[in-house]
């Protein structure tokens, strides 16, 4: 089994972006959703899911939900925060309405190789246009133009805490180690979305969706 998969076709790469926002939304991803979300019928999407599986990249079962592997993950979190990147480039630097900048990274995701995706990382930083939301400043705690609900991060997102509400609730042991400054990565969800489970630090934590929604983050 190739787990290094050099080449990897923008429709595969499709389906894994696919699956990893179905597995963060819904808990899983199963055929007939990945099928209707990539538009396509079942046979065609088996036949991508079969492709994906040999190149070690998902585990397929018939009647059983789909499972990105460990290298799937990694990929399909690259494609993503590809795009992440281009639509913040397009809306915040060149004022691109938000509806076509998201088009037009889903075709540009694609075509860019890492190394032109970290200089565009790069020039974005260093010329201060604060639409990169990849950066990982801390200055901008007060009004980071990024800042969200961490319940919006999806699974293999990171982000950096910029503040925690008081609508969160008391947190003790592992949990008090989410505060401003510390990062957090979003593990996994419950098959229904809720409760989500969160790792910082050393420790993985179980929070309620009611909670992520009071925690500020950014992403990085």
């Amino acid at each position: 089994m190739d787990n290094k998969t050099p080449g990897l076709s923008e429709h595969l790469e499709d389906y894994l972006e696919t699956i990893a926002a179905l597995s963060s939304a819904n808990g899983s991803a199963r055929i007939t959703d990945i099928a209707n979300a990539m538009s396509v019928k079942k046979p065609s999407a088996t036949s991508a899911l079969n492709t994906l599986a040999e190149k070690g990249l998902v585990e397929y079962e018939k009647y059983r939900p789909v499972v990105l592997t460990k290298e799937g993950r990694k990929r399909a979190q690259n494609v993503l925060r590809k795009h992440r990147l281009l639509k913040g480039f397009l809306v915040g630097v060149l004022g691109v309405p938000e509806a076509s900048a998201n088009m037009a990274a889903c075709r540009m995701e694609h075509a860019l190789e890492d190394p032109i995706m970290e200089k565009l990382v790069g020039f974005l930083k260093s010329n201060g246009s604060n639409s990169c939301s990849e950066c990982a400043s801390r200055d901008c705690f007060g009004s980071c133009p990024h800042a969200m609900p961490l319940s919006e991060l999806a699974v293999g997102d990171r982000a950096i805490v910029l503040s925690v509400g008081a609508g969160v609730g008391k947190l003790k042991g592992a949990h008090a180690e989410i505060a401003r400054e510390s990062v957090v990565e979003i593990l996994r969800s419950a098959p229904f979305g809720d409760p989500v489970i969160v790792r910082v630090k050393d420790s993985e934590i179980s929070l309620r969706k009611a909670q992520l929604e009071k925690i500020s983050v950014k992403r990085i």
